[in-house]
């Protein structure tokens, strides 16, 4: 099939060649109310650090009003955290017994109210902090006095120093009175009079990490710097045996709910990837890294270094021309389904122990993974490349900007696509070998073929003169790239849900 008869020229707008990106493949936000069905959505909701921090505030005002505590929230925040953040424990407990659940959190029989932390001396006080000598560092300052609602009194540097330091050293916002065997917690008004604004803020951090991680539906994302969390109820237990719960925050980042990997690893379930990425560790840097990254010419015996996302390879030294793969000759080569994508078990050898055929069938795999990760890398740095020659071509060309993204677009796609197919040569390492994984394989194959086809039109010159047809060419293969993935995601998805896949290796 030719890059013209791949697929009707209506797949896509020829006004300014800019394929549809807004259908997500990979779930449904709850706060986008999208239309369009997914046979195997991700309900979830992405919540930015203001709306987490309103719902724990809520959580907080509702304890707070069942429990008639609404005026001491700040107490209802220790209780809460006392029962990591269990509704139903502590109002199950507190409704049986109040008072034993204050005296287990630690809260004196009759605290000052969290507002005014410092509590007001009274003559008799006056006369006691006169003779006021700090138990810590032996200040005697009467005015330099500080006590929290248990009573304790220490000079308020050093609760300054104790709270800063429990804080921002320790990275706690649950920690209690210094003195010896006080067991009051520190509220948060407290805190908020004894750190300045930056270690409050910390503070703040720190509770919502507490209260995200004592609830399953909620997960931080993984990328750095972003402060998005999502609230997914379909990510944890027995779904992850059939689901793949990618979902993408309110930042963009994609990653997987289920086991926080920063990155789409679909189709292969999360506990699969967890056996996988150890196993990758463990031999990162050692031969089959190597192998995974070099290569020698078979015909000059010379190295060879990839430096494009195509697996076609021409050797600099004797202009020998191969599959990166498998090491054949292209001209009689070219992309073959049977050669590259499917392993073989190796003729019966006397010599080869169990461990020796186990490693060349973990390389097999583990090389066309990390294949795939390089060439994305340089299929972008290709389209860098091109991109530069595409601003010249602007200059003289009748070319909108927007006309010109279809390069960008391709590489969008292919990226998507490698990420995809890595995780498929994961998937195939641990299938039983049958009927299935053969029919696996060749939709694999399909997509496959079709990513190194829009590869190879990544590596074509850019012209003045042929630059239209590229487009045209370029945007009908990747068309037809994405409907193959589109094939590939639901056909695993599939089998994931109905049980369909054997494993070599036990899951539950």
């Amino acid at each position: 099939m030719s890059d013209d008869e791949d697929v009707p020229s209506d797949y896509y707008d020829s006004d300014d060649g800019i394929l549809d990106d807004d259908d997500s493949d990979f779930g449904t936000p709850i706060d986008k109310g999208k239309n369009k069905e997914e046979r195997h959505a991700i309900a979830y909701e992405s919540l930015s650090a203001s709306k987490l921090q309103d719902t724990l505030d809520q959580d907080l005002r509702h304890v707070a009003s069942i429990v008639g505590l609404e005026t001491k929230t700040p107490i209802v925040s220790i209780l809460l955290q006392h029962f990591r953040w269990s509704h139903d424990r502590l109002l199950e407990e507190y409704m049986d017994s109040a008072s034993r659940v204050l005296q287990q959190a630690g809260e004196p029989p009759n605290p000052t109210p969290p507002s005014s932390p410092v509590v007001r001396p009274n003559k008799r006080a006056r006369r006691d902090d006169a003779r006021f000598e700090c138990a810590i560092c032996c200040d005697v300052d009467p005015e330099n006095v500080f006590r929290p609602r248990c009573g304790h009194a220490f000079c308020k540097a050093c609760w300054e120093t104790y709270t800063t330091s429990k804080i921002r050293n320790e990275g706690q916002c649950f920690f209690r009175c210094m003195q010896d065997g006080c067991q009051t917690v520190v509220d948060e008004p407290t805190i908020s009079e004894l750190v300045d604004s930056a270690c409050f803020e910390r503070y703040r951090e720190l509770l919502l990490q507490s209260y995200v991680s004592a609830h399953p539906h909620l997960r931080f994302c993984p990328h750095p710097s972003c402060t998005e969390t999502i609230s997914c109820t379909e990510g944890a237990g027995s779904t992850l045996l059939t689901k793949v719960p990618t979902v993408q925050c309110g930042q963009g980042h994609v990653f997987c709910f289920g086991c926080g990997l920063d990155s789409d690893h679909r189709p292969l379930n999360c506990k699969l990837v967890s056996k996988w990425v150890s196993s990758a560790r463990n031999d990162a840097g050692t031969a089959q890294w190597i192998k995974a990254n070099t290569r020698t010419c078979p015909h000059c015996q010379k190295p060879i270094e990839k430096s494009g996302g195509c697996n076609r390879i021409l050797c600099r030294h004797c202009s020998y021309q191969f599959c990166w793969l498998c090491m054949k000759n292209w001209d009689v080569h070219g992309y073959n389904n049977a050669v590259c994508n499917v392993w073989k078990e190796p003729d019966p050898d006397e010599d080869m122990t169990t461990a020796k055929a186990n490693l060349e069938r973990w390389l097999f795999y583990f090389d066309r993974f990390n294949n795939h990760e390089l060439s994305t890398r340089l299929d972008n740095e290709l389209c860098e490349r091109a991109a530069e020659k595409m601003d010249d071509v602007l200059k003289t060309h009748q070319m909108s900007w927007i006309e010109a993204k279809f390069m960008q677009n391709a590489v969008d796609e292919l990226t998507k696509c490698r990420a995809t197919l890595k995780w498929t040569y994961a998937m195939a390492y641990f299938m039983v070998p049958g009927n299935q994984k053969h029919i696996f394989e060749d939709i694999q194959a399909d997509l496959e073929k079709a990513v190194e086809e829009l590869s190879q039109l990544l590596e074509e010159p850019v012209e003045e003169d042929t630059v239209k047809a590229l487009r045209q060419r370029m945007m009908d293969k990747t068309v037809y790239v994405r409907q193959r993935h589109e094939v590939v995601l639901h056909d695993t998805a599939d089998g994931l849900a109905e049980g369909r896949w054997e494993w070599t290796v036990s899951i539950e």
